[in-house]
């Protein structure tokens, strides 16, 4: 038997798919199962958007900044629209754009009828064309499975089978329970199955998991780390998948990365001659010291989980932060010539007007420290602390609306602090202060492979 493992639109194809590079290693160091790739993300973007792919391939750093603002903003409003139209089509139960020609890619890989195709379901936007490819499937007799953080009980139904983890899915595939102590989890991943010339950007930036989950795990408003058991990979897998890729750009894709692993990283990165970005939190223990060895071994960006200007919102957050030491760590940072890119989030239940404006004031406060920001309302997730515990944050009323492919829309109501009609009325009234920070094009936050380009 062989498995092809798909990745489906709809996302940025600013670098391959982790996940189909992930498990196709772990398939293949445990068992004798043959795996095919097929980024079918990838596919439709090259079939729809060519014009745009040439466009980001041939992007070099001496284009203009106006340039790539105009034709980045251009690509992005473009493909809003074409995802809303096909993602409607599925919800009416009609067939989305290019459901044909996608379908035929997935039988053409296929050598055999028992053959398996797996879908790898990250984002929530891959819910309908998973939905429709699962579907047209069943009509030739294929049979489908599906796994990922993003699948939701429309698909399930759909595929014959459905897994939480790649051990499950060997077990399937292999028809025998799984000593897990003998499990070769180790391995490296090798990111020359895919077309890495194909992807939209000029160099290719090669995502990279340190870490089974987030070392951290208290953000209340989170859910990434899916209750997981915190494992580090070694660091010899880490750097085997460096090597093996023949790169020079990597984006380590952790939520977060301790101190003590990102000084052992920075050891590893060094002799290599790479350059790289990742995702923090900005805490103290990051001092000018610290970020100097890192940016030494090729660090270039940071993208700073810093999400609120005010210390009250950041406590209620869990954050482990506050305002004085993001200010130095930013600074630190700059110091080193590391780029700061922020995420920031505005509407978090209970915040006021006022602890809306302090937001504003510390990012205008930092503006010489901050490159980019990239922001975003609070949005309720199940099985958050906020959503099991909502009294703790003043949330009076969850009402959960069913809908037609994606998971129910949960919506709430609290008895203090902004509205959601006041928070969306005071993020377009700031709009313009906040872009007159940033130094790189705001629609870069859809494509941050891009920066590495341009570091």
């Amino acid at each position: 038997m062989e498995i092809l493992l798909v990745y489906p639109p709809f996302c940025t194809p600013a670098s391959p798919p982790y996940s189909l590079a992930n498990l196709s290693a772990f398939l293949e160091a445990n068992s004798t199962i043959e795996t095919s790739l097929l980024d079918l993300n990838l596919e439709f973007h090259k079939l729809k958007f060519s014009k745009y792919q040439q466009y980001f391939q041939n992007f070099k750093k001496n284009y203009s900044q106006e340039e790539y603002e105009n034709v980045s903003k251009e690509y992005h409003q473009l493909t809003k629209k074409i995802y809303s139209e096909n993602n409607l089509k599925v919800v009416k139960n009609k067939d989305p754009e290019l459901l044909t020609k996608l379908t035929a890619q997935i039988i053409k890989q296929i050598k055999n009828k028992e053959d398996l195709v797996a879908f790898s379901i990250v984002y929530s936007s891959q819910a309908f064309y998973s939905l429709a490819l699962i579907k047209e499937l069943k009509k030739h007799n294929i049979k489908t499975v599906v796994g990922g953080p993003a699948v939701n009980d429309k698909i399930k139904q759909a595929a014959d089978e459905c897994f939480d983890n790649e051990v499950e899915l060997l077990e399937y595939l292999t028809k025998k329970k799984t000593s897990h102590d003998k499990l070769i989890c180790n391995q490296a991943l090798d990111f020359n199955i895919f077309q890495l010339k194909d992807y939209f950007l000029a160099k290719p930036v090669i995502p990279i998991k340190t870490t089974s989950t987030c070392f951290y795990r208290r953000c209340t408003f989170c859910t990434h780390h899916q209750n997981k058991k915190y494992h580090e990979f070694p660091l010899e897998q880490i750097k085997q998948t460096i090597i093996t890729s023949k790169q020079k750009q990597f984006f380590f894709i952790d939520d977060m990365i301790s101190k003590k692993r990102l000084l052992k990283l920075a050891e590893m990165l060094k002799p290599l001659n790479v350059s790289w970005m990742c995702q923090l939190r900005p805490t103290k223990d990051l001092d000018e010291k610290t970020l100097k060895t890192l940016a030494e071994s090729g660090l270039k960006i940071v993208i700073w989980g810093v999400e609120s200007g005010n210390d009250r919102i950041l406590k209620l957050m869990q954050k482990g932060t506050n305002t004085k030491d993001v200010a130095k760590v930013l600074t630190d940072s700059k110091k080193v010539n590391i780029k700061n890119v922020l995420y920031v989030m505005f509407g978090f239940p209970t915040e006021t007007k006022e602890e809306f404006l302090d937001t504003i004031n510390f990012l205008t406060e930092n503006k010489n420290n901050i490159d980019l920001i990239s922001t975003s309302t609070f949005g309720l997730q199940k099985d958050t602390p906020i959503y099991n515990e909502p009294k703790q944050f003043n949330i009076t009323k969850i009402t959960e609306t069913k809908r037609t492919v994606l998971e129910a829309k949960i919506s709430y109501q609290t008895s203090s602090g902004l509205t959601q009609k006041e928070i969306k009325q005071l993020k377009k009234s700031h709009k313009h202060i906040l872009e007159k920070i940033n130094k790189f094009p705001k629609e870069m936050n859809f494509f941050r492979e891009h920066l590495l380009n341009l570091c």
